[in-house]
């Protein structure tokens, strides 16, 4: 999964992952730098950024505001170095960047570049004051004076603000600031559905507070979910709408999703709030895993291999035979069944323990083997 800072900060991209208890790294990268957070069952327990370490460190990518964040659920065996618990070490959070935002109003823009206009003796200066004069000897950019300087971004932002009240730095112009490649993000998430589920994503896109589009493929499958002021509006999966789109795109295990800031439906067929729809989904997923169980992959071919005791079938399982005779895989008989998922499994896997259908070919997208050509190698191998 990775995001962009400029839409997503990095105080609330940990949050919401420590709210679904998630584990794994953040790798942060921001204007050349580069930096890590570590999370271990929704608790933070290690943070680096250049030769920051701990706290520190967390605190100086909380106040990032480009850039871009990747989280990785795999993370390397490193030791703990943030001791604090969750609710202080957000509420510590909270305080820096409320800070931050305080400095940021009383000094000029990021974009302004400044330079000294007199000085006194060097000697009169404390040593961070004639650190952060250094490198004002020649007009720089209030942005790249936050990247370069070896302390804070608050320290350095009270050290501008002091030297600006006392008229010993000014504004010189501004500079043209053009972000690099991996800055700039059409989408302000990516996900692949392999490392973190659409069911998390969403979660994680309400508990952010964001609004807009999410839309998710998976091969030929496309689907597309709306959230709006912290609920699902709308959503849409191949022929589905509605609550049937949000429960199948909760069973995907593979695919990939982006979601766009602030785009919005041209109407909503969801009403019921997020809670109840979790609530119904875990119930919906368990089911259709417990039926899965009985394929190795919803890219499984599956054929009718006896009509015998086809007479004593229920008109639903008929419809459903008929549907496998007619199409491929399982995705397929679960695509153009007229009834819900779940239930559709649950009659095929009824079909398949009564040995009226079967697995036929391996999985689609697999290159099939031939056999009796692989056999006439083996023999001249053998001769």
């Amino acid at each position: 999964m990775k995001g962009d800072l400029t839409k997503i900060r990095i105080v609330d991209i940990v949050k919401a992952l420590s709210m679904i208890g998630k584990s794994g790294r953040l790798h942060v990268s921001s204007s050349g730098s580069t930096g890590y957070i570590h999370l271990k069952r929704g608790s933070v327990t290690y943070a680096e950024e250049g030769n920051l370490y701990g706290e520190d460190a967390l605190y100086s990518m909380a106040l990032k505001s480009s850039g871009v964040f990747h989280y990785d659920p795999e993370t390397p065996l490193v030791p703990q170095n943030v001791h604090l618990g969750m609710e202080s070490l957000f509420i510590a959070l909270s305080r820096q960047v409320d800070r931050y935002q305080y400095l940021l109003s009383r000094v000029p823009q990021l974009d302004d570049r400044l330079s000294t206009k007199v000085l006194k003796e060097p000697s009169q200066y404390d040593p961070e004051i004639r650190t952060v004069l250094r490198f004002l000897t020649r007009p720089l950019a209030l942005r790249d004076l936050l990247n370069r300087v070896p302390y804070s971004r608050i320290k350095t932002l009270e050290i501008v603000m002091q030297l600006m009240t006392k008229n010993v730095i000014g504004v010189n112009g501004k500079t043209t600031t053009i972000p690099k490649e991996d800055e700039r993000h059409d989408a302000s998430l990516e996900a692949s559905l392999k490392v973190i589920s659409i069911g998390e994503v969403v979660q994680i896109l309400v508990l952010i507070g964001l609004n807009g589009r999410l839309s998710a493929s998976w091969d030929d499958r496309k689907g597309e979910v709306y959230i709006e002021q912290g609920n699902i509006s709308f959503a849409t999966v191949e022929s589905l709408e509605g609550m049937g789109a949000v429960y199948r795109l909760l069973t995907w295990k593979d695919g990939y999703c982006k979601f766009f800031a602030d785009e919005v439906p041209v109407q909503h067929n969801i009403q019921k709030n997020i809670e109840s729809i979790f609530v119904e989904g875990i119930d919906v997923l368990a089911k259709f895993n417990k039926f899965m169980d009985e394929f190795p992959s919803l890219n499984a071919y599956v054929d009718v291999i006896s009509v015998t005791g086809q007479e004593e079938i229920s008109n639903k399982e008929a419809t459903i035979l008929k549907i496998v005779n007619q199409n491929e895989t399982l995705h397929d008989v679960i695509k153009y069944s007229p009834y819900d998922d779940v239930e559709t499994l649950e009659l095929t896997a009824k079909l398949y323990g009564q040995r009226m259908i079967g697995l036929s070919k391996g999985l689609s997208g697999q290159q099939e083997v031939d056999y009796d050509k692989e056999a006439e190698e083996l023999l001249k191998d053998l001769l």
